[in-house]
Formats: structure tokens, sequence, C-alpha cells
């Protein structure tokens, strides 16, 4: 028997024996088969508010992923997107990026429980990406902030890991959860690093991963996750930055002293663990600086 037919086979069994409610945690793991296909929508939510003025950003993005190589060792996935509605000054790096690419097809490999190993066509993509980033560099002369941000995204782009840093959020994220075993009611606690956007060191943040549905006549199961960092840490941070960029200003140090500071991450996945499918999803991200305030939510749904 095929050892991925195997499995679905296996997980069949297991929720027929134990869907009285014995079983209690879950192995969320991809059990895909060649020139299997699927489509997922995502959609991306920005919100900066700053200094009394609030703007919104919503973009789009359609994808289609296919299982181009199954094998007892890793899958070979193929990913293209389709159709691309890009917010106008959409602030999100990626999404600007992403909106580029439709039609390219990029090539990712997953170990055989589902986790991201690489870009495999890295070559063919950079130099797309190039191209891509050029453009936006001619074009933002007149708007030096985003010019500096493409000229960052430049170097960024010019190593491998860079390169998939910038637009494989989206991929990534749709593999967030898999390789792993989750139990139910059982938060499991991690130290990890998040990064800085006032450009210094990465900040100490605790994470928790939680188990916090298991419908085993349904194959359904809900993770939850969530990322903080250290209100003292994160003021002590802020207050260094903002002391060195207004050479002390009193007015505007006292005017931090009393903002209220967050940077916060938390995603949830709705997963049919009998086949590997993220159903539909979220990841959240809170960024209050007193002087930059940005909330962005990335939504995804599988509706193929």
């Amino acid at each position: 028997m095929n050892l991925k037919f195997s499995g679905i086979f296996l997980t069949i069994m297991i929720c027929a024996i134990t869907s009285s409610g014995q079983t209690d945690s879950v192995d969320v793991i991809p059990y895909w088969e060649n020139k299997e296909t699927h489509v997922v929508k995502f959609k991306s939510s920005t919100t900066d508010s700053n200094d009394g003025e609030v703007s919104h950003f919503v973009s789009t993005f359609e994808a289609r992923f296919t299982v181009k190589e199954a094998t007892e060792k890793d899958y070979k996935v193929e990913w293209i997107y389709k159709n691309i509605k890009l917010a106008d000054n959409d602030p999100v790096l990626e999404n600007q990026l992403i909106s580029k690419l439709t039609n390219v097809k990029l090539l990712i490999r997953l170990s055989d429980i589902g986790q991201f190993i690489e870009l495999i066509n890295v070559e063919e993509v950079k130099g797309i990406a190039n191209k891509v980033v050029d453009e936006f560099i001619a074009n933002t002369t007149t708007n030096p902030p985003m010019n500096a941000q493409f000229k960052l995204a430049k170097q960024l782009i010019a190593s491998k890991q860079g390169l998939e840093i910038a637009i494989l959020k989206q991929i990534k994220f749709y593999n967030f959860s898999f390789g792993y075993n989750y139990k139910i009611n059982f938060v499991q606690t991690n130290k990890m690093k998040l990064p800085n956007p006032l450009g210094g060191q990465p900040f100490d943040a605790l994470e928790t991963v939680q188990l916090t549905k298991l419908d085993t006549m349904n194959s359904v199961c809900i993770i939850e996750t969530s990322k903080i960092i250290d209100g003292k840490i994160l003021k002590t941070a802020v207050m260094e930055y903002v002391t060195k960029a207004t050479n002390s200003n009193p007015q505007v140090i006292e005017e931090m002293n009393k903002a209220g500071l967050e940077m916060t991450e938390s995603t949830m996945q709705q997963i049919d663990y009998s086949v590997g499918i993220i159903q539909k999803s979220f990841f959240k991200r809170i960024t209050n600086l007193g002087f930059l305030n940005r909330a962005t939510l990335l939504e995804m749904e599988t509706i193929d």
C-alpha cells in the first residue's frame, strides 16, 4: 500500500476508534498526492495610525498550488499567483513584491512532514525579483521613504534566505502548523526573538502554542499561537530611540512616557488533519510604538 495512502487510512482508523473523545492529541502533517491541486485566497489588511491620521489598505491575492512530486522524503510544490488586487500605496513590502509575480512559478520544497525547506528555483525567481525592485526604485524617486525601503529590499533579496523572507510569507504561513504533535488543553511555551522595527537587536518574546479545538468526528482541529514582547523591554527600547532621534526633547519624551506601547503577534489555523489542508486561518500583528502604530491582518482560506 502507498505510504501516503497508508497514512490517510491510519488517520481515519484512529478517528473512528477514538471518536468517543478518548483522543486528546493530533499530528498535523500533509497527506498530499502527485498532481493534487488547491486554490488559496489571501486577504491582507493594514491600518496605520500616526499623528491622529488613520489609513486603511486592503489587498487580495489568489494562488494555486500543485503537488508536483510527493515522495517518502519530501514534497515539491508549485505555487502560482493568479488574481491579485493591490491597494493603492500598500505599505507592506511583501505585498508590493508579490503583486508583480503574477504567473511566476514558485517551486517549493517541503519535508515529508510538511515543514518548509527551501525555494527550489531561487535563481530564476531572484532574476525576476531584481527587475521588479529596480523598477520600484526608479518609480519612487519622489517618495524618499518608499525609495529607501525598496533599496533595502534590493539588498535583502541578494541572498537566498533574504529572497525567501521577502516573497514567501504567505506560502510559509500556509505550512506554519505542519510537522508537530498538538495536545488538547496543553499550552506549549517557547522563548523566541521578534524583529526590532527600530533597527536594534531583536526583542525577546514569549510564544504560546495551543490546540484549542479537536473535532475527531470531522477530522478538524484549531491551533492558536501568540507572541508577546515584555512591556518594560519595549518601553526601554522606544525611549532610547526617541531620546536619540529628538535630541532629548522633553515634550516628546513626556508624551512617549504616557503612550501605551505594544508589540504582539497571534495566529489561528483551522485544519482538516485527515488530509493536511488548511481550511482557514489568520495572522495578526499589532505594533504600537507611540509614533508608529500599525495593525496588520493576513487572512487565508482554501477554497478548492
